[in-house]
């Protein structure tokens, strides 16, 4: 399954998660991400919808959607966020090269330097404007 940084996903995406969790959220992403599904009114046993998430999954999907179309968003950039920590994390923890991230990314090594150079917040960090 796909490792999401849930920080970058869209509202959609979050909300659906919220109503059939994120394992049956991912599967409906992998098969319709970037496509508009109908959802039905009644959830068969034997729909494609039952048989990719789950009866149970697919059955709340259609009590909460019902006849809905829903567009199921590709969730790209919380994949690309989650590669990044991850890339980040292998070459300062681990010592992983530059050259072996881009061959195991499939990347450039320009593109994995510039990954790598990306700032990433630190929640530690107090923000000067925040009042609280």
């Amino acid at each position: 399954m796909t490792d999401w940084d849930t920080d970058y996903l869209p509202t959609s995406l979050k909300e659906l998660i919220d109503v059939i969790g994120l394992e049956a959220t991912q599967a409906l992403v992998s098969v319709y991400g970037g496509t508009r599904l109908t959802v039905p009114a009644k959830m068969r046993d034997d729909h494609p919808l039952a048989e990719l998430l789950g009866v149970e999954a697919a059955r709340t999907l259609s009590q909460h959607y019902a006849l809905e179309r829903v567009d199921v968003p590709t969730g790209s950039a919380a994949t690309k966020a989650a590669r990044n920590r991850k890339m980040r994390e292998e070459h300062q923890v681990e010592g992983i090269s530059v050259r072996r991230l881009a061959l195991r990314y499939r990347l450039t090594e320009r593109r994995v330097w510039e990954i790598l150079a990306e700032s990433v917040p630190d929640d530690r960090q107090a923000d000067m404007f925040n009042e609280s």
